[in-house]
């Protein structure tokens, strides 16, 4: 269930959402900042203090989709409650729009929980007039929002429908519809994918970028890797109740991988050539291959296969996938 922001008069509802940071040359002000976010609790029997959350330091900025990936227990759902005061942080600070995030600001953000749960026996538009009543709105202005959100969630023809009745994908649906009702400026969802069949996971795809193309800012938990890697204009990966790495998956960074295929190199180049690439090197019918880590290590291997008399058979780049990135930080999980 979403956090609540304090009822306002119903003027509030005709208001448009604010609009994002303008582009200019100085950078834009992040939608939401996390700055040191730090989460202590208390094991239920030993009383003992554990650290959930390490100082996570992260920023969403405006208009893109971000996603929070990590294995269960890294902290991802934790990170989520903090943001929307659902628990106190230990430590650190969460700014919305450059402001201290409180009930107010709150009101921009909308919120799907993994697991949403809703009453039985109301209907699809009996739900989501609930929720429009606890985000203060009233009369014909709830009732339009309700049904603009309906039809922009492709929810029409379950309108009528009790929840009871519903599939897992048609309950994440309603979940997204309570979610922007408010219109948010951010749109939190933890693992919006979990339980989904393949239909269903491609319909969920579809309707966030319905969302991200007008201008929604979107951050989303996930472990199902190749659903991130469609979607998400950056990644952070979480481990342990730590940042491990932010990536940017639109950009075409200087870190790129680079294959080279070689031959007719005596040992003791090839030997060189794998320290060059902090790598061994291996066999294919082509030559011997190596995985260079940048483009800062290509023209050295290329002069040093060149003045050994070696031939280079081809030199090819290589996209690092996000599952190579996220299992290389994965094997963490247990050394903290």
């Amino acid at each position: 269930m979403t956090s609540l922001p304090q009822p306002q008069r119903d003027d509030w509802a005709d208001r448009d959402p604010a609009p994002p940071a303008p582009l200019t040359g100085a950078e834009p002000t992040p939608v939401l900042e996390l700055k040191g976010l730090i989460k202590d609790f208390r094991h239920n029997w030993t009383m003992r203090r554990f650290r959930a959350l390490h100082g996570i330091d992260l920023e969403v900025r405006p208009g893109e989709i971000l996603g929070l990936i990590g294995p269960n227990g890294a902290g991802k759902t934790t990170t989520f409650k903090c943001i929307l005061g659902l628990l106190r942080p230990s430590g650190g600070t969460v700014l919305f729009g450059g402001l201290p995030l409180g009930v107010r600001e709150r009101a921009g953000i909308g919120f799907l929980p993994e697991q949403p749960y809703f009453y039985d026996y109301l209907s699809v538009e009996e739900t989501l007039l609930l929720y429009a009543h606890l985000y203060g709105l009233h009369g014909r202005a709830a009732r339009q929002r309700v049904a603009d959100t309906i039809e922009r969630v492709q929810l029409g023809h379950k309108r009528r429908a009790a929840m009871r009745s519903l599939s897992k994908g048609t309950v994440q649906r309603v979940g997204i519809a309570q979610a922007i009702l408010n219109q948010p400026r951010l749109l939190i969802l933890d693992e919006p994918m979990s339980g989904l069949d393949p239909i269903g996971r491609h319909a969920m795809r579809e309707l966030i970028r319905t969302l991200h193309a007008t201008g929604t800012a979107v951050i989303f938990s996930s472990h199902i890797l190749p659903d991130a890697e469609v979607l998400c204009d950056r990644v952070a990966i979480l481990t342990a109740g730590r940042l491990r790495e932010i990536l940017d998956l639109r950009a075409d960074g200087d870190a790129q991988v680079y294959q080279l295929t070689v031959g007719g190199l005596a040992a003791e180049t090839v030997a060189a050539l794998e320290r060059l690439a902090g790598s061994a090197a291996q066999s294919s019918n082509q030559g011997m291959r190596v995985r260079l880590p940048g483009s800062h290590a290509v023209g050295p291997a290329l002069d040093l296969v060149r003045g050994a008399g070696g031939s280079v058979e081809s030199l090819i780049p290589v996209h690092t996938s996000l599952e190579e990135r996220f299992l290389a930080h994965a094997g963490k999980t247990g050394l903290d």
